[in-house]
Protein backbone atom coordinates (compact mmCIF):
# COMPACT_ATOMS: atom_id res chain seq x y z
CA UNK A 1 0.00 0.00 0.00
CA UNK A 2 2.77 2.43 -0.65
CA UNK A 3 0.07 4.56 -3.01
CA UNK A 4 -1.49 4.98 0.63
CA UNK A 5 1.50 6.14 2.22
CA UNK A 6 2.74 8.64 -0.43
CA UNK A 7 -0.53 10.43 -1.12
CA UNK A 8 -1.12 10.92 2.24
CA UNK A 9 1.84 12.82 3.11
CA UNK A 10 2.54 14.63 -0.19
CA UNK A 11 -1.19 16.18 1.01
CA UNK A 12 -0.35 16.80 4.42
CA UNK A 13 2.94 18.97 3.16
CA UNK A 14 1.20 20.70 0.88
CA UNK A 15 -1.91 22.02 3.11
CA UNK A 16 0.11 22.12 6.61
CA UNK A 17 3.64 24.01 5.10
CA UNK A 18 3.02 25.45 1.84
CA UNK A 19 0.30 27.01 3.24
CA UNK A 20 2.41 29.50 5.62
CA UNK A 21 3.93 30.41 2.76
CA UNK A 22 1.55 30.65 0.02
CA UNK A 23 0.63 34.08 -1.57
CA UNK A 24 -2.43 35.84 -1.53
CA UNK A 25 -4.57 32.93 0.05
CA UNK A 26 -3.09 33.03 3.33
CA UNK A 27 -0.99 36.85 3.16
CA UNK A 28 -2.49 39.29 5.04
CA UNK A 29 -1.25 43.37 4.50
CA UNK A 30 -3.69 45.00 6.98
CA UNK A 31 -1.92 45.40 9.93
CA UNK A 32 -2.53 49.34 10.21
CA UNK A 33 -6.05 51.19 8.96
CA UNK A 34 -4.67 54.36 7.58
CA UNK A 35 -2.82 52.26 5.03
CA UNK A 36 -5.19 49.85 4.51
CA UNK A 37 -8.13 52.36 3.72
CA UNK A 38 -5.79 53.41 0.86
CA UNK A 39 -5.19 49.90 -0.34
CA UNK A 40 -1.77 49.75 0.94
CA UNK A 41 -0.07 52.87 -1.42
CA UNK A 42 1.89 54.05 1.75
CA UNK A 43 5.60 52.71 0.31
CA UNK A 44 6.60 56.58 -0.39
CA UNK A 45 4.66 58.42 2.30
CA UNK A 46 4.66 56.24 5.33
CA UNK A 47 6.52 57.47 8.84
CA UNK A 48 5.88 57.15 12.33
CA UNK A 49 5.01 54.07 13.86
CA UNK A 50 4.06 51.79 11.12
CA UNK A 51 6.75 52.32 8.60
CA UNK A 52 8.65 49.65 10.76
CA UNK A 53 6.49 47.44 9.00
CA UNK A 54 5.97 48.69 5.86
CA UNK A 55 9.09 50.84 5.00
CA UNK A 56 11.93 51.29 7.21
CA UNK A 57 12.91 54.58 5.57
CA UNK A 58 10.02 56.12 7.15
CA UNK A 59 10.43 55.67 10.59
CA UNK A 60 13.04 59.15 10.94
CA UNK A 61 10.41 61.46 9.32
CA UNK A 62 8.12 61.67 12.48
CA UNK A 63 8.99 63.71 15.16
CA UNK A 64 8.63 62.26 18.82
CA UNK A 65 7.66 59.05 20.21
CA UNK A 66 4.97 57.47 17.71
CA UNK A 67 2.94 54.25 18.78
CA UNK A 68 0.47 52.60 16.94
CA UNK A 69 -1.88 49.73 18.19
CA UNK A 70 -4.25 47.57 15.78
CA UNK A 71 -5.98 44.83 15.37
CA UNK A 72 -7.92 43.17 12.56
CA UNK A 73 -11.03 40.24 11.88
CA UNK A 74 -9.87 38.66 8.73
CA UNK A 75 -13.15 36.81 6.97
CA UNK A 76 -12.39 34.55 4.67
CA UNK A 77 -14.67 31.91 2.60
CA UNK A 78 -13.44 29.18 0.12
CA UNK A 79 -15.61 27.11 -2.04
CA UNK A 80 -15.26 24.22 -4.20
CA UNK A 81 -17.33 23.05 -7.29
CA UNK A 82 -17.29 19.85 -7.78
CA UNK A 83 -18.26 18.51 -11.45
CA UNK A 84 -18.42 15.14 -10.25
CA UNK A 85 -21.36 16.29 -8.56
CA UNK A 86 -23.21 17.99 -10.59
CA UNK A 87 -21.09 21.56 -9.70
CA UNK A 88 -22.14 20.81 -6.24
CA UNK A 89 -21.00 23.63 -3.85
CA UNK A 90 -18.51 23.33 -0.59
CA UNK A 91 -17.97 26.11 1.60
CA UNK A 92 -15.79 26.69 3.89
CA UNK A 93 -16.16 27.00 7.80
CA UNK A 94 -15.21 29.46 10.18
CA UNK A 95 -12.50 30.91 8.33
CA UNK A 96 -12.42 33.91 10.77
CA UNK A 97 -8.84 35.23 11.96
CA UNK A 98 -8.36 37.90 14.63
CA UNK A 99 -4.80 39.57 13.77
CA UNK A 100 -2.81 42.04 16.54
CA UNK A 101 -0.06 43.98 14.87
CA UNK A 102 1.88 47.07 17.51
CA UNK A 103 4.66 49.38 16.39
CA UNK A 104 6.52 52.17 18.38
CA UNK A 105 9.14 54.80 16.73
CA UNK A 106 11.25 57.14 18.59
CA UNK A 107 13.44 60.37 17.39
CA UNK A 108 16.64 59.84 19.27
CA UNK A 109 17.73 63.10 17.80
CA UNK A 110 17.53 64.96 14.15
CA UNK A 111 19.56 61.98 12.43
CA UNK A 112 18.51 59.15 14.30
CA UNK A 113 15.08 57.54 14.99
CA UNK A 114 14.52 53.62 15.97
CA UNK A 115 11.74 51.18 15.84
CA UNK A 116 10.32 48.13 16.57
CA UNK A 117 6.86 46.26 15.46
CA UNK A 118 5.10 43.30 16.13
CA UNK A 119 2.28 41.88 13.19
CA UNK A 120 1.21 38.56 11.34
CA UNK A 121 1.38 38.98 7.97
CA UNK A 122 0.87 34.85 6.94
CA UNK A 123 -2.32 34.04 8.98
CA UNK A 124 -5.22 31.98 8.61
CA UNK A 125 -7.62 29.55 10.81
CA UNK A 126 -10.35 27.64 8.34
CA UNK A 127 -12.15 24.39 8.24
CA UNK A 128 -14.18 22.25 5.46
CA UNK A 129 -17.40 20.34 6.59
CA UNK A 130 -16.74 16.78 7.79
CA UNK A 131 -17.11 14.08 5.22
CA UNK A 132 -16.57 16.99 2.07
CA UNK A 133 -15.38 16.01 -1.28
CA UNK A 134 -11.77 16.51 -1.02
CA UNK A 135 -11.59 15.44 3.09
CA UNK A 136 -8.21 13.58 2.27
CA UNK A 137 -6.88 16.49 1.27
CA UNK A 138 -7.76 19.05 4.19
CA UNK A 139 -10.34 18.77 6.73
CA UNK A 140 -8.81 21.97 9.43
CA UNK A 141 -5.54 24.19 9.36
CA UNK A 142 -3.93 26.53 11.55
CA UNK A 143 -1.09 29.03 9.99
CA UNK A 144 0.35 31.71 12.15
CA UNK A 145 3.66 33.44 11.50
CA UNK A 146 4.82 36.23 14.08
CA UNK A 147 7.01 39.06 12.73
CA UNK A 148 8.93 40.70 15.29
CA UNK A 149 11.42 43.17 13.68
CA UNK A 150 13.63 45.98 15.71
CA UNK A 151 14.86 48.79 13.11
CA UNK A 152 16.56 51.88 13.11
CA UNK A 153 16.23 54.65 10.82
CA UNK A 154 18.39 57.63 9.42
CA UNK A 155 17.29 61.55 8.36
CA UNK A 156 19.77 62.59 5.79
CA UNK A 157 17.70 65.90 5.46
CA UNK A 158 21.25 68.23 6.10
CA UNK A 159 23.32 65.66 3.74
CA UNK A 160 20.77 64.79 1.03
CA UNK A 161 17.67 66.76 1.16
CA UNK A 162 14.41 64.91 1.62
CA UNK A 163 16.55 61.72 1.89
CA UNK A 164 15.72 59.23 4.58
CA UNK A 165 16.44 55.82 4.96
CA UNK A 166 16.50 52.82 7.77
CA UNK A 167 16.79 48.82 8.19
CA UNK A 168 15.18 46.29 10.44
CA UNK A 169 15.88 42.61 11.22
CA UNK A 170 12.78 40.18 11.32
CA UNK A 171 12.62 37.68 13.94
CA UNK A 172 9.64 34.94 12.98
CA UNK A 173 8.58 32.16 14.98
CA UNK A 174 6.19 29.99 13.43
CA UNK A 175 3.59 27.75 13.95
CA UNK A 176 1.05 25.41 12.11
CA UNK A 177 -1.28 22.67 12.30
CA UNK A 178 -3.21 20.27 9.87
CA UNK A 179 -6.42 17.87 9.95
CA UNK A 180 -7.39 15.72 8.14
CA UNK A 181 -9.40 12.48 6.94
CA UNK A 182 -7.21 8.95 5.75
CA UNK A 183 -9.90 7.74 3.21
CA UNK A 184 -8.81 3.93 1.99
CA UNK A 185 -11.66 2.29 0.94
CA UNK A 186 -14.96 2.42 3.23
CA UNK A 187 -12.30 2.52 5.94
CA UNK A 188 -11.75 6.36 7.25
CA UNK A 189 -9.08 7.70 9.76
CA UNK A 190 -7.47 10.76 10.59
CA UNK A 191 -3.94 12.42 10.32
CA UNK A 192 -2.89 15.69 12.52
CA UNK A 193 0.09 17.17 11.85
CA UNK A 194 1.75 19.80 13.86
CA UNK A 195 4.93 21.87 13.82
CA UNK A 196 6.91 24.60 14.53
CA UNK A 197 9.67 26.58 12.81
CA UNK A 198 12.15 29.83 13.42
CA UNK A 199 13.44 32.11 10.82
CA UNK A 200 15.53 35.16 10.69
CA UNK A 201 15.45 37.58 7.73
CA UNK A 202 16.10 41.46 7.10
CA UNK A 203 14.53 44.51 5.34
CA UNK A 204 15.14 48.06 4.03
CA UNK A 205 13.28 51.11 2.84
CA UNK A 206 14.18 54.51 1.62
CA UNK A 207 12.08 57.77 1.10
CA UNK A 208 12.80 60.93 -0.71
CA UNK A 209 11.01 64.19 -1.23
CA UNK A 210 12.83 66.43 -3.84
CA UNK A 211 12.90 69.74 -2.57
CA UNK A 212 12.42 71.16 -5.59
CA UNK A 213 8.94 69.35 -5.94
CA UNK A 214 7.64 69.37 -2.71
CA UNK A 215 4.13 67.46 -4.01
CA UNK A 216 6.25 64.80 -5.23
CA UNK A 217 7.04 61.45 -2.96
CA UNK A 218 9.49 58.73 -3.88
CA UNK A 219 10.06 55.34 -1.83
CA UNK A 220 11.14 51.97 -2.48
CA UNK A 221 11.22 49.05 0.49
CA UNK A 222 12.74 45.49 0.41
CA UNK A 223 12.01 42.44 2.85
CA UNK A 224 14.48 39.22 2.40
CA UNK A 225 13.69 35.95 2.10
CA UNK A 226 12.95 33.79 5.22
CA UNK A 227 14.07 30.34 5.11
CA UNK A 228 11.71 28.17 8.01
CA UNK A 229 12.51 24.90 8.74
CA UNK A 230 9.92 23.29 10.32
CA UNK A 231 9.88 20.48 12.58
CA UNK A 232 6.82 18.65 14.21
CA UNK A 233 4.82 15.43 14.93
CA UNK A 234 2.39 13.36 13.02
CA UNK A 235 -0.33 11.57 14.37
CA UNK A 236 -2.26 8.91 12.70
CA UNK A 237 -5.21 6.95 13.64
CA UNK A 238 -7.14 4.25 11.67
CA UNK A 239 -8.58 0.90 11.83
CA UNK A 240 -5.91 -1.38 12.89
CA UNK A 241 -6.39 -3.60 9.86
CA UNK A 242 -5.02 -0.80 7.80
CA UNK A 243 -2.57 0.77 10.31
CA UNK A 244 0.53 -1.03 8.83
CA UNK A 245 0.52 0.77 6.13
CA UNK A 246 0.95 4.02 7.33
CA UNK A 247 4.54 5.23 8.83
CA UNK A 248 4.41 5.50 12.55
CA UNK A 249 3.46 7.94 14.95
CA UNK A 250 6.91 10.26 14.98
CA UNK A 251 8.92 13.61 13.53
CA UNK A 252 8.55 14.79 10.07
CA UNK A 253 10.42 18.29 8.68
CA UNK A 254 10.36 20.13 6.08
CA UNK A 255 11.86 23.66 4.80
CA UNK A 256 10.05 26.28 3.13
CA UNK A 257 10.94 30.09 2.03
CA UNK A 258 8.90 33.19 2.36
CA UNK A 259 10.25 34.77 -0.69
CA UNK A 260 11.74 38.15 -1.45
CA UNK A 261 9.74 41.16 -1.44
CA UNK A 262 10.65 44.71 -4.24
CA UNK A 263 8.28 47.05 -3.21
CA UNK A 264 8.36 50.90 -4.42
CA UNK A 265 5.67 54.04 -4.73
CA UNK A 266 4.99 57.25 -6.23
CA UNK A 267 2.72 59.87 -4.34
CA UNK A 268 1.62 63.32 -5.55
CA UNK A 269 -0.16 66.18 -3.73
CA UNK A 270 -2.78 67.40 -6.13
CA UNK A 271 -4.16 70.08 -3.68
CA UNK A 272 -2.50 70.43 0.23
CA UNK A 273 -5.29 68.55 1.15
CA UNK A 274 -5.47 65.20 -1.66
CA UNK A 275 -3.05 62.86 -2.29
CA UNK A 276 -2.72 60.02 -4.61
CA UNK A 277 -0.07 57.26 -4.82
CA UNK A 278 0.58 54.26 -6.88
CA UNK A 279 2.44 51.14 -5.91
CA UNK A 280 3.96 48.31 -7.20
CA UNK A 281 5.32 44.97 -4.91
CA UNK A 282 6.95 42.27 -6.47
CA UNK A 283 7.23 38.57 -4.97
CA UNK A 284 9.63 36.16 -6.04
CA UNK A 285 7.74 32.91 -5.47
CA UNK A 286 9.21 31.22 -8.63
CA UNK A 287 11.82 29.66 -6.42
CA UNK A 288 9.04 28.22 -4.66
CA UNK A 289 8.88 25.08 -7.38
CA UNK A 290 8.91 21.84 -4.77
CA UNK A 291 8.47 20.77 -1.51
CA UNK A 292 10.02 17.78 -0.02
CA UNK A 293 9.55 16.29 3.37
CA UNK A 294 11.13 13.66 5.66
CA UNK A 295 8.52 11.27 7.25
CA UNK A 296 8.87 8.79 9.37
CA UNK A 297 10.94 5.62 8.73
CA UNK A 298 13.77 7.25 6.41
CA UNK A 299 10.99 7.96 3.73
CA UNK A 300 11.00 11.36 1.90
CA UNK A 301 8.31 12.74 -0.74
CA UNK A 302 8.68 15.14 -3.41
CA UNK A 303 5.59 17.03 -4.67
CA UNK A 304 5.90 19.33 -7.45
CA UNK A 305 4.57 23.23 -6.80
CA UNK A 306 5.84 25.44 -9.93
CA UNK A 307 4.82 28.59 -8.63
CA UNK A 308 4.99 32.13 -10.24
CA UNK A 309 6.29 35.37 -9.41
CA UNK A 310 3.50 38.33 -9.06
CA UNK A 311 3.20 41.71 -9.19
CA UNK A 312 0.56 43.44 -7.35
CA UNK A 313 -0.38 46.76 -8.44
CA UNK A 314 -2.07 49.15 -5.62
CA UNK A 315 -3.47 52.42 -5.99
CA UNK A 316 -4.86 55.03 -3.09
CA UNK A 317 -6.22 58.26 -2.68
CA UNK A 318 -6.16 60.23 0.99
CA UNK A 319 -8.02 63.47 1.31
CA UNK A 320 -7.79 65.02 4.40
CA UNK A 321 -11.43 67.24 5.09
CA UNK A 322 -11.04 70.96 5.24
CA UNK A 323 -11.46 73.10 8.60
CA UNK A 324 -11.50 69.18 10.38
CA UNK A 325 -9.59 66.65 12.12
CA UNK A 326 -10.35 63.59 10.07
CA UNK A 327 -9.44 62.06 6.33
CA UNK A 328 -11.25 59.84 4.24
CA UNK A 329 -9.51 57.25 2.19
CA UNK A 330 -10.57 55.10 -1.14
CA UNK A 331 -8.05 52.36 -2.98
CA UNK A 332 -7.99 49.94 -5.58
CA UNK A 333 -5.88 46.39 -5.66
CA UNK A 334 -4.88 44.17 -8.71
CA UNK A 335 -3.14 41.21 -6.60
CA UNK A 336 -2.65 38.00 -8.96
CA UNK A 337 -2.03 34.79 -7.44
CA UNK A 338 1.09 32.50 -7.90
CA UNK A 339 -0.45 29.44 -7.72
CA UNK A 340 -1.07 27.47 -11.10
CA UNK A 341 -4.15 26.12 -11.83
CA UNK A 342 -1.92 22.49 -12.05
CA UNK A 343 -1.77 22.35 -8.51
CA UNK A 344 -4.90 25.04 -6.88
CA UNK A 345 -6.85 23.03 -4.07
CA UNK A 346 -8.73 22.90 -1.42
CA UNK A 347 -6.38 23.89 0.77
CA UNK A 348 -5.42 26.88 -1.16
CA UNK A 349 -8.64 28.06 -2.77
CA UNK A 350 -7.26 31.35 -4.88
CA UNK A 351 -7.52 33.00 -7.76
CA UNK A 352 -6.06 36.35 -9.43
CA UNK A 353 -7.62 38.83 -6.77
CA UNK A 354 -9.82 42.87 -7.52
CA UNK A 355 -9.77 44.87 -4.25
CA UNK A 356 -11.68 48.03 -3.24
CA UNK A 357 -11.05 49.02 0.29
CA UNK A 358 -12.47 53.00 2.00
CA UNK A 359 -11.36 53.97 5.47
CA UNK A 360 -11.38 57.01 7.29
CA UNK A 361 -9.82 58.81 10.60
CA UNK A 362 -10.46 61.17 13.38
CA UNK A 363 -8.13 62.98 15.47
CA UNK A 364 -8.14 63.96 19.13
CA UNK A 365 -4.96 65.79 19.73
CA UNK A 366 -2.04 63.95 20.39
CA UNK A 367 -4.11 60.65 19.84
CA UNK A 368 -5.90 59.19 15.91
CA UNK A 369 -8.72 56.62 15.22
CA UNK A 370 -8.48 54.97 12.17
CA UNK A 371 -10.91 52.25 10.34
CA UNK A 372 -10.60 50.81 7.30
CA UNK A 373 -12.63 48.13 5.40
CA UNK A 374 -10.97 45.56 2.69
CA UNK A 375 -13.36 43.54 0.36
CA UNK A 376 -11.85 41.11 -1.94
CA UNK A 377 -14.35 40.64 -5.03
CA UNK A 378 -14.76 36.84 -5.27
CA UNK A 379 -12.15 35.46 -7.19
CA UNK A 380 -11.91 32.06 -8.97
CA UNK A 381 -9.25 29.78 -10.79
CA UNK A 382 -10.69 26.44 -12.16
CA UNK A 383 -7.98 23.62 -12.63
CA UNK A 384 -5.99 22.33 -15.35
CA UNK A 385 -6.94 19.10 -17.41
CA UNK A 386 -4.17 17.77 -16.85
CA UNK A 387 -3.59 14.00 -15.93
CA UNK A 388 -3.53 14.18 -11.66
CA UNK A 389 -2.36 17.74 -11.96
CA UNK A 390 -4.26 18.67 -9.50
CA UNK A 391 -5.84 15.22 -8.32
CA UNK A 392 -8.99 16.89 -7.92
CA UNK A 393 -10.48 18.53 -10.95
CA UNK A 394 -13.32 21.60 -10.95
CA UNK A 395 -13.71 25.66 -9.46
CA UNK A 396 -12.22 27.28 -6.61
CA UNK A 397 -13.73 30.36 -5.35
CA UNK A 398 -12.32 32.46 -2.46
CA UNK A 399 -13.35 35.83 -1.38
CA UNK A 400 -12.45 37.52 2.30
CA UNK A 401 -14.11 40.75 3.93
CA UNK A 402 -10.76 42.43 6.39
CA UNK A 403 -12.20 44.87 9.02
CA UNK A 404 -9.14 46.93 10.81
CA UNK A 405 -9.44 49.39 13.51
CA UNK A 406 -6.31 51.23 14.54
CA UNK A 407 -5.10 53.94 17.61
CA UNK A 408 -2.16 55.58 17.21
CA UNK A 409 -0.63 58.33 19.79
CA UNK A 410 2.34 60.58 19.62
CA UNK A 411 4.38 61.86 22.81
CA UNK A 412 7.19 64.57 22.73
CA UNK A 413 9.29 65.79 20.44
Amino acid sequence: MTTLRTTLFAALGLGALVGTASANAFYINEHDAKVSGRAGASTATVDGASSVIFNPGGIPIAEGTNVSITGSVAMIKGSYFDPNNNDARTDTEGGTAVLPAISITSRLNNMVAVGIGFHLPFGLAASWPENHAQADVIQKESLRSYFITPAVGLNLDKQVPGLSIGAGLDLVPATVQLDRAIIFGDTRGTAVLGGDAFGIGGRAGVQYRPPMLKQLRLGATWRSQINLDFKGNGDFDIDPAFRSQLPPDGPISTSIRLPTTLAGGVAYDATPDLQFEVDAMWMNWSKFDKLAIKLPGDVETVTAEDYKDTLTLRVGAEYKLPKQKAAVRAGYIYDPTPIPNTTVSAQLPDGNRHVVTGGGSYSLGNYDVHLSMVYVIPASQTTSDAEYMPIYKGKFEFTALVATLSLAGKFGK
